[in-house]
């Protein structure tokens, strides 16, 4: 800074590798009752996105009877025989990896949440209800009071097309 920021006294620098970076540098008033005075600059930085596509395994989806099968295949005693702990792990966890990526379907990992106007506190809560509302309706009382409230829903709807059908008539 070559120009004062508290009264006469010249106290804020601001540092940067390359000049180009900082620009617009002002000396603005005091913010309140501070005798500091405001340094007000804009950093010219573009960084990149990164649009890397990230996959995910949906394991739920995988051909488990062929992974099993697939493994009952390896000859484990003599592909791991007289193998140190860490080359055991390593090979167990190599040929696992392989099947993995052989029965298991991948899925593109999509962006967290759609609802962004949300708090993750928010979302919480709406999944904690939307679960609680799951377990409600299992309730053989509920169930029985929803089939009731269906089936006179469905008869009241028979009259009014009956109703209607009367009408249309005339």
């Amino acid at each position: 800074m070559l120009e004062a920021t508290r009264g006469e006294n010249v106290l804020d620098i601001v540092l940067s590798s390359q000049k180009e970076f900082v620009d617009n540098v002002k000396i603005c008033e005091p913010l309140g009752c501070s005798d500091h005075n405001q340094i007000h600059f804009i950093i010219k930085v573009k960084g990149e996105r990164n649009r890397k596509i990230r996959y995910r395994n949906i394991f739920h989806k995988g051909r488990h009877k062929d992974m099993r099968e697939y493994l009952a295949k390896i000859d484990w005693t003599n592909t791991l025989k007289n193998k140190a702990a860490t080359e055991c792990w390593n090979i167990l966890k190599s040929n696992i990896d392989c099947v993995v990526d052989k029965f298991v379907p991948l899925k593109k990992q999509g962006k967290r949440s759609k609802k962004k106007h949300l708090s993750k506190e928010a979302i919480r809560k709406i999944k904690y209800k939307q679960m609680m509302w799951k377990i409600y309706i299992d309730i053989p009382e509920v169930k029985k009071t929803i089939a009731f409230i269906k089936k006179h829903l469905i008869k009241l709807q028979l009259k009014l097309e009956i109703q209607r059908e009367a009408t249309n008539k005339k």
